[in-house]
């Protein structure tokens, strides 16, 4: 089976653009398409997919058709507690348990019915769909 990359990577050739020059015909980034064409982006969002296929002169269903969703193990909720008192410690440079991928963290600031402060954890992933809600 042919994968997103390859697909892409394909296409672009037959059309005859160099990767800077898809981009910019795409109006995506250079790193966007690079990531693409790399294998490292599986699914694309919906704006891209429509501007990679108006460039490359097929519809967005043909590319989609090449993605894949991401396949992760489940995370476990020991690595979830965990990962939220490393949040709570304002640690830095957190990575995704399910990807590898950094993490972006932040902590909400809360208040209970009593008017204690409460501060919630959160966090997810640059890459792929974990989260910390």
């Amino acid at each position: 089976m042919t994968s997103l990359a390859e697909f892409i990577q394909t296409k672009r050739e037959k059309a005859g653009y160099s990767i800077s020059g898809l981009a910019s015909r795409a109006s995506i980034s250079i790193e966007v398409l690079e990531d693409i064409e790399s294998g490292k982006d599986l699914f694309l969002p919906v704006s891209v997919r429509q501007k990679l296929a108006r460039a490359l002169k097929c519809s967005p269903a043909e590319i989609k058709k090449y993605e894949r969703e991401y396949e992760f193990e489940i995370v476990t909720d020991d690595i979830i507690e965990s990962l939220k008192a490393r949040i709570l410690n304002h640690e830095t440079n957190l990575k995704c348990p399910m990807c590898g991928e950094p993490l972006i963290t932040r902590i909400a600031k809360m208040y209970d019915l009593e008017d204690n402060l409460v501060l919630e954890p959160k966090a997810h992933c640059v890459k792929c769909i974990f989260q910390i809600k």
